[in-house]
């Protein structure tokens, strides 16, 4: 039976969990140069595209193991895996062994941003779905910011610190998290899952929405406030985007969702459009356009409970979302690097577009 009241403090204990999951991405990429100090030679920067790649790889299959799992079982486990494994790293091993630390991470961190948000859609009731989806969406924005305010030089305590914190809440939710609560298994999934998640537009359709806007937020955030000269925007840029994302949460409890995914997409266009001929406002203009888009990423989460009913197909449709948002965020920023800086903002708008027609299409096959 659906739930009927939301059990706030068991969805504030499972967003803590998505800003551990954030963080096993933003731990690396934030001690990097320490990284490249204590392995000399080595391609560092690779320990944080490992867990994207696994993203990529695996991000269906993740959803399919855990709706034959149950998303309790599924985040347990990846809690404590990533205990073990943040602790392991935090002895600073020889590289090799630090990048198959990093693979096994990617593994855990992949099922954490499949079944922690499936369960949340699951505990919260019809009405604040929406919202709790907006919240999720928020997860590695505020992950990261926070991360990049309490970790320093110190490798060590960065990694370990990060351990004892999934320990810490591997044992909260431990306690916490009914045993009944669980979703309709699915049998282990299989390689030709991905033909049918991928033929089955009520199931891709979040995700494809969010892979293009992770393919342009990452990116832009990344090369626009050199480009605007205005580099004061780079920590204002992700705020502005979480602001958005969570804006989503509430908008899409009296607009559809997929609505909102294509018609922001417009507005996104619109708002680089302007950005283009602000001339000294043009940083402002961005401010904006990066908190639209922001409404993407939240809308895109709010609208896999909204197209599917069951729990386990849920499952299915946050892994196409992991998969599809991993390969944008693999692919964007080396794709306007090699573009040059005068395509920024005429490539956006030009994805844009394109984005508003290619969802707006696969939301109305989903509903139809």
């Amino acid at each position: 039976m659906p739930a009927t009241r939301t059990p706030w403090p068991l969805i504030a204990a499972l967003y803590l969990t998505g800003l551990i999951a954030g963080a096993q991405f933003t731990k690396v990429s934030l001690t990097l140069e320490g990284l490249a100090q204590v392995y000399p030679g080595w391609p560092v920067a690779f320990a944080v595209s490992g867990v994207a790649v696994i993203g990529i790889l695996f991000g269906a299959m993740a959803g399919g193991i855990t709706a034959s799992f149950g998303p309790r079982r599924a985040i347990l486990w990846a809690l404590g895996a990533s205990a073990l494994v943040g602790a392991a790293q935090a002895i600073l091993p020889p590289f090799p062994g630090f990048m198959a630390l990093r693979v096994v991470e990617g593994a855990g961190h992949l099922v954490l941003v499949v079944a922690v948000p499936t369960l949340m859609a699951g505990l919260a009731a019809p009405r604040d779905r929406a919202m709790v989806m907006g919240l999720w969406a928020t997860f590695f924005g505020v992950g990261f910011a926070l991360a990049a305010l309490l970790i320093g030089d110190d490798l060590r305590l960065a990694y370990g610190g990060h351990a004892l914190c999934a320990a810490i809440m591997l044992g909260v939710l431990w306690a916490i998290l009914p045993r009944g609560v669980t979703v309709a298994r699915r049998p282990l999934p299989r390689l030709s899952d991905h033909v049918m998640i991928y033929t089955t537009p009520r199931l891709f359709a979040p995700g494809l929405g969010h892979g293009i806007y992770a393919m342009l937020f990452l990116a832009l955030i990344t090369f626009l406030p050199a480009a605007l000269d205005a580099l004061w925007l780079a920590p204002v840029l992700p705020l502005a985007g979480i602001v958005g994302s969570f804006a989503a949460g509430v908008l899409a409890r009296w607009i559809a969702p997929g609505t909102l995914v294509w018609t922001t997409f417009i507005a996104m266009a619109a708002l680089f459009a302007l950005t283009m001929i602000a001339g000294m406002l043009a940083p402002y203009v961005l401010i904006l356009a990066m908190g639209v888009s922001g409404i993407v990423a939240g809308a895109g989460f709010a609208a896999v409970p909204w197209l599917n009913d069951a729990d386990d197909d849920r499952a299915l449709s946050n892994g196409a979302l992991a998969q599809l948002g991993n390969i944008g965020t693999f692919t964007g920023t080396p794709v306007l690097a090699a573009l040059g800086q005068g395509a920024y903002l005429p490539v956006a708008i030009v994805v844009c577009l394109g984005a508003a027609c290619l969802t707006g299409l696969a939301y109305r096959a989903a509903r139809s």
